[in-house]
């Protein structure tokens, strides 16, 4: 399947929908994908901010 992103106008979004439905393909808005994803993430890492920072750093200064 390939993912295709379409700007539109906000009022054409439920033809768009009922289009996406008849035709069988899934639709699902930028915000939807975004928030889907926020909430798979672990919020409960046991982490500190300063090996957050070296991680960064490691991947940042290794070229």
């Amino acid at each position: 399947m390939t993912q295709v992103v379409l700007s539109i106008p906000n009022e054409e979004v439920n033809f768009i929908k009922m289009l996406a439905k008849k035709m069988g393909w899934k639709f699902e808005k930028k915000e939807d994908i975004l928030n889907k994803f926020i909430s798979s993430v672990p919020n409960d890492l046991d982490i500190s901010e300063d090996e957050i920072q070296d991680a960064v750093n490691e991947i940042r200064y290794s070229k």
